[in-house]
């Protein structure tokens, strides 16, 4: 993220517009996280299923917010997370930088080195900066270890002059203007933290992971968890409820995890021809509970991109998937459910559990357009396999879920009465909310 000293160039120009108690201690918390582990210190964590991270904003202010109302070095550090979401918006979505380049990350860092002696002299910041003597005291030291030895070593050396290189990317004026912004939207979060209003959402300004399978043998085991349930602060959780492509030959390794993680219910909805082909890999395992419940109506390709919603009805329709919700509500155990590459018949199961418990449709959209990520080498695969095949029926776009979902509603009117409709009453609708969340 942003450089220290970009950090202590932000608040220096906030001491401009707005008056602290102790500037000192402001500017010392502004650029603490950076002495710290970066996931730890930054109060990183995993949300949306593990597809995306944020700042935990609320966590910080559920532990902290005391001290942010009288004490300014609380108030810094607050500060330096907000203009961290301020720079991954301004970076990644602005300026449209890309991190997974080979040597992108390498070439910025030089670009901070050669841009750092230009802000601190543009902005007239003074190395002065002292931690508070009784530092190990302070609340904010139960969060993470802190290598403040470090961090006043890499200050002082941002105030050495440097060879003026050519930049790669950050240039001064994009720093002025990252500043700029960053001013901006602090004061707005100082407004909203005087005046008791909305204050910077975590969930909303979470950033994507990269693709992720829970399994090393699979590409798109995925967790259900942290998705938020719209309109409250609760979300499911967290190694309840898991989607899948089938495990055909899970490693110990897998095996491991998912007995240690109790992830042992086993949904397996692939057809009877489907796994006749490829047997799962955990159906005779023991210490695994496996269920063989075959969605049929999802085993083939649909004719057109235009069918593909059609379809997705059709598996929400099937003869047995009241079967498989009456599973996973009577499972003592987590649950985890498969098709073959856990896109379609997965996808229309998790999107159902998912708005049922009330989590927004544009991340019910979310979550099941990371297959597309996760399967890419499973759909490049299929191309050469089948090269007159038209990918565009097989590869996820939002559109097919929307449309799925609008045909929920139009046939059934809300997501409760097509679960009461396939025979899931509500006691059983509770019990499946109840596991997810």
């Amino acid at each position: 993220m942003a450089s220290s000293i970009i950090h202590l160039a932000v608040t220096n120009e906030l001491t401009k517009r707005c008056e602290f108690k102790d500037e000192g201690r402001l500017k010392f918390g502004a650029i603490l996280p950076d002495a710290g582990n970066g996931n730890a210190s930054h109060l990183k964590k995993a949300t949306w299923g593990y597809n995306k991270r944020v700042y935990d904003f609320e966590r910080f202010r559920s532990e902290y917010g005391e001290k942010i109302k009288i004490d300014d070095l609380y108030v810094g550090y607050y500060l330096h997370l907000v203009q961290d979401i301020c720079y991954r918006h301004f970076v990644f979505d602005k300026y449209k930088w890309n991190p997974t380049i080979p040597g992108n990350v390498e070439k910025l860092h030089k670009d901070y080195s050669i841009i750092n002696f230009y802000v601190a002299s543009h902005y007239g910041l003074s190395n002065d900066i002292e931690a508070p003597a009784d530092f190990n005291s302070e609340e904010i030291t139960k969060l993470c270890p802190f290598d403040i030895a470090r961090l006043m070593k890499s200050m002082a050396e941002y105030f050495i002059p440097v060879s003026d290189e050519d930049i790669f990317f950050f240039t001064k004026e994009m720093a002025d203007e990252f500043i700029s912004e960053a001013v901006e939207l602090c004061l707005k979060e100082l407004k909203a933290l005087e005046n008791g209003e909305a204050l910077i959402d975590s969930y909303d300004n979470a950033w994507d992971n990269m693709p992720y399978s829970l399994l090393e043998t699979t590409l798109n085991t995925r967790d259900l968890g942290e998705y938020r349930i719209d309109g409250t602060e609760r979300y499911t959780c967290y190694g309840r409820i898991i989607r899948s492509d089938a495990a055909i030959t899970p490693s110990e390794k897998d095996i491991a995890f998912l007995k240690s993680s109790n992830i042992t219910t086993i949904i397996d909805l692939r057809s009877a021809q489907e796994k006749e082909r490829k047997p799962h890999g955990l159906s005779n395992l023991e210490g695994f509970d496996y269920h063989d419940i075959p969605i049929e109506e999802g085993s083939g390709i649909p004719e057109s991109v235009e069918a593909v919603p059609e379809s997705y009805y059709r598996i929400a329709r099937a003869a047995n998937i009241r079967e498989v919700f009456r599973t996973i509500a009577d499972a003592e155990s987590a649950v985890m459910f498969n098709c073959t590459a856990g896109k379609d018949r997965s996808g229309v199961i998790a999107a159902l559990i998912l708005w049922l418990c009330g989590v927004r449709k544009s991340d019910i959209v979310y979550d099941y357009m990371r297959t597309k990520e996760n399967n890419q080498k499973r759909f490049e695969l299929i191309h050469q396999n089948f090269p007159d095949l038209d990918m565009d029926i097989v590869i996820p776009n939002e559109n097919n879920m929307i449309r799925f979902m609008e045909m929920i509603e139009d046939n059934h009117g809300t997501v409760q009465e097509y679960f009461t409709s396939i025979g899931i009453t509500p006691d059983i609708q509770r019990m499946i909310v109840e596991k997810a969340s």
